[in-house]
């Protein structure tokens, strides 16, 4: 498309013929550009969608969410059997299943699926372009500000020519999936953004379990900051602010420990301004009064610190363990397991019994380390240097 315009779908009218044309794609590449500072919720400011027809043919176009309604076009991607092929698209994703009667799929990520062949844990989108189509993409309108019109033809030149490579890397990570007989490992890693359970919102008596530095408090300011995150949350929402932007975590951890009854004594909490003190003083008491009101029975459970296994030799067992056998995948270590994967393996003695609670346990991760890794925590293997292999560790029976 030599003339990014010609691409902009702005006016309603254009709507339905550019949903008619992409009804002839046989796949679909997906992306979106947003804005997310200071908002609740990221703004929708630009849906690209670019198609393949069966005769070989690519065309894109960038629908203007400020300028026309964009639910048509999510719905048939919700409609359309073929695959849409997204890049690092869990946002997108989100933002996009907000607007739809149901979730998009199936779906292909493209970073999801380099990680599975030796391109890197979280390749990016130019590097990974580059690579697979040969390609170079730029990125000078990366942190444009995307609300703003009219458009100019290099934001739309950019966001075009970063939706239609999307179809070429997709049939080479295909075809390299399936040299490699790692077809089912992409649809596995994949599951998750077509799982309602994914996308959902945090309950407001939940929203305490998301803010840092909860062991600075006790179960009584545990029943505080549960009150005051709610409202910070609702407040934030009601405001079109990101809850920070509000408060920050260090402030709720502070007022939860103080826990202030009168209004001079807010002053005292650092962080907490005055302009926010005499908007919502009243209404942060009345949350630390519920706080303070709650009977014992209803107050949360102090996060134990783990269980106290010490565990530092055998994550660093686990770790070697870990390296040698993604080298010999051709994956990325972390694509495997992190180490915050490792260290629940290790600490948790029912292990096997929860499989489910163990990412690392289950699917291609399960088949090819975490049996393993389960026979060196049960003592059945030791891992040691292979005398034929110097410098490289193999696991022995014992």
């Amino acid at each position: 498309m030599s003339d990014p315009l010609e691409g902009l779908v702005d006016h309603t009218d254009d709507v339905g013929p550019a949903i008619e044309d992409l009804k002839d794609g046989v796949i679909l590449g997906v992306d979106t550009e947003f804005f997310w500072e200071r908002t609740y919720d990221p703004v929708l400011a630009l849906l690209q969608v670019s198609a393949r027809t069966a005769e070989g043919e690519t065309f894109a176009f960038a629908f203007d969410p400020l300028r026309v309604d964009v639910r048509p076009v999510v719905e048939f991607l919700c409609e359309s059997d073929c695959v849409k092929i997204f890049h690092a698209g869990r946002i997108d994703l989100e933002i996009l299943n907000g607007l739809a009667p149901r979730l998009i799929e199936p779906v292909f990520d493209t970073q999801r699926a380099a990680s599975l062949c030796g391109l890197g844990g979280q390749v990016g989108y130019a590097n990974l372009i580059q690579a697979l189509v040969g390609q170079k993409i730029t990125k000078t309108e990366q942190y444009a500000d995307w609300t703003k019109r009219p458009l100019r033809p290099a934001q739309l030149d950019y966001a075009l020519a970063d939706v239609l490579p999307l179809l070429d890397a997709h049939k080479a990570l295909v075809e390299q999936l399936k040299e490699s007989g790692r077809t089912e490992w992409a649809v596995e890693e994949v599951s998750d953004l077509t799982d309602p359970a994914s996308y959902r919102k945090v309950p407001a008596d939940e929203r305490y379990l998301k803010v840092k530095g909860t062991r600075a408090v006790d179960r009584r300011g545990l029943g505080i900051l549960r009150e005051l995150a709610a409202w910070r949350e609702a407040e934030a929402e009601r405001r079109d602010l990101r809850p920070g932007f509000v408060f920050k975590d260090p402030v709720l951890i502070d007022l939860a420990r103080r826990a202030p009854t009168r209004s001079q004594d807010l002053s005292q909490v650092r962080g907490l301004h005055r302009g926010e003190i005499k908007r919502n003083g009243d209404a942060i008491l009345k949350a630390i009064k519920r706080g303070l009101d709650l009977p014992e029975s209803e107050l949360p459970d102090k996060k134990k610190r783990g269980n106290h296994k010490r565990v530092g030799g055998v994550l660093d067992l686990l770790k070697a363990f870990l390296g040698q056998r993604s080298e010999e995948l051709g994956i990325a270590s972390e694509t495997v397991a992190t180490s915050g994967d490792l260290e629940r393996l290790a600490k948790d003695e029912k292990r096997e019994r929860f499989a489910k609670d163990h990412r690392i346990l289950q699917g291609w991760r399960g088949e090819l380390i975490g049996e393993d890794l389960c026979k060196i925590l049960r003592g059945e293997v030791r891992l040691a240097v292979d005398p034929e292999q110097p410098g490289r560790v193999k696991l022995f029976q014992l």
